[in-house]
C-alpha cells in the first residue's frame, strides 16, 4: 500500500508537469488552457501536502492528524478542480469556496504539525518553543476557517492573520534549528558518557581482578597506570545509542542491531583508584 501511494504521488507530479507544459506550448487554448494550468498547480500543490503527510505517517507519529492531512488534501484538490471545470452557480460557488478553503487549511495544518512532532528535542525550554509553535499553527488555522465561514474580511482580521503567520513561521524555522543544535551537542560530547562506565578487568602486570571506571586510572594492587576508553556505537544518523534497549533509533527510526544495543542493564561499581 505504501509503494502504491508513493507511485501515485509520482504520477500526480508527472501529470501536473505534463498539463502545465501542454498549456504553455499550446497557448492558443484560451479558457481551456487557463484551466489546464490551474489544474496543474492544484494537483502539484496538494501532492506536496500528501507527500509531507505520508512522510510523517511512515514514522508512525501523529497518525490521526496525518490522515486528516491526506484526506483533506484529496478532498480539497477535488473541490478546487470541481470549481475550475464545472463553473457552478454563484450560490454553490460560495459554499464550495468555503469548503475548499477549510479543507486546504486542514491539509496544510496536519503535515505541518506532524513534521514538527518528528523533531527530537530533549531540552525542556527548547521543547516549549515547539509546543508554542504547534498551538500558534492550530490557532492560525482555526482563525482562518472562522474568517472563511464568518466572512470576517475586515482590517483587524487581516492583521491578526498576519501576526499569527509571522509567529508561526518563526517557530517553524527555529524549532528544527534547535533540534539540530542539540544533535550536534550529542555528537561532540561523547567523553562525558565514558566517565559513567566501569569495566571489569585483570591488571596486565599483577593480574589482580578489579573494576575501574573509564579514563586514566591505576591498578588498585600494583599501581600500574591504565587508560580505558569505551566507544559507544552510533546510529547511521549520528545518534548516540547509549543505554538503548529498544530495537529502533529514537531519532530516525532505523532498526538497531543487537550488537549495538545496551542489553546489559547492570553496571559494576567502579573502584576509586586514580
Amino acid at each position: 500500500m505504501r509503494t502504491t501511494f508513493l507511485w501515485s504521488m509520482i504520477a500526480s507530479f508527472a501529470l501536473a508537469a505534463a498539463l502545465g507544459i501542454i498549456a504553455i506550448i499550446f497557448d492558443g487554448l484560451g479558457r481551456t488552457g487557463e484551466r489546464v494550468i490551474i489544474t496543474a498547480l492544484i494537483v502539484g500543490a496538494f501532492s506536496l501536502t500528501c507527500l509531507a503527510a505520508a512522510f510523517v505517517l511512515e514514522r508512525h507519529r501523529a497518525i490521526a492528524i496525518t490522515w486528516v492531512g491526506i484526506v483533506g488534501s484529496v478532498l480539497a484538490a477535488a473541490t478546487w478542480l470541481l470549481m475550475v471545470w464545472i463553473d457552478p452557480s454563484r450560490r454553490w460557488e460560495e459554499w464550495l469556496v468555503k469548503i475548499a478553503g477549510t479543507l486546504t487549511a486542514a491539509s496544510i495544518w496536519a503535515p505541518h504539525l506532524g513534521l514538527l512532532l518528528l523533531l527530537k528535542i530533549d531540552r525542556h525550554s527548547w521543547r516549549l518553543v515547539r509546543t508554542v509553535t504547534l498551538w500558534l499553527a492550530t490557532l492560525l488555522t482555526a482563525f482562518i476557517v472562522l474568517i472563511v465561514w464568518g466572512e470576517w474580511f475586515e482590517d483587524w482580521s487581516g492583521k491578526t492573520v498576519g501576526v499569527l503567520s509571522i509567529l508561526t513561521a518563526c517557530g517553524t524555522v527555529v524549532s528544527p534549528i534547535l533540534a539540530f543544535i542539540e544533535r550536534l551537542a550529542q555528537r561532540e560530547a561523547p567523553a562525558a558518557l565514558g566517565r559513567a562506565i566501569a569495566v571489569q578487568l585483570a591488571c596486565p602486570r599483577c593480574h589482580a581482578e578489579q573494576t575501574l571506571a573509564v579514563g586514566r586510572r591505576q591498578c588498585v594492587s600494583c599501581g600500574l597506570r591504565i587508560e580505558l576508553r569505551v566507544e559507544e556505537p552510533r546510529c547511521a544518523c549520528g545518534y548516540l545509542l547509549y543505554q538503548l534497549d529498544g530495537d529502533r533509533c529514537p531519532e530516525c527510526g532505523r532498526n538497531v542491531a543487537d550488537v549495538d544495543r545496551w542489553l546489559d542493564t547492570g553496571e559494576p561499581e567502579a573502584a576509586d583508584a586514580t
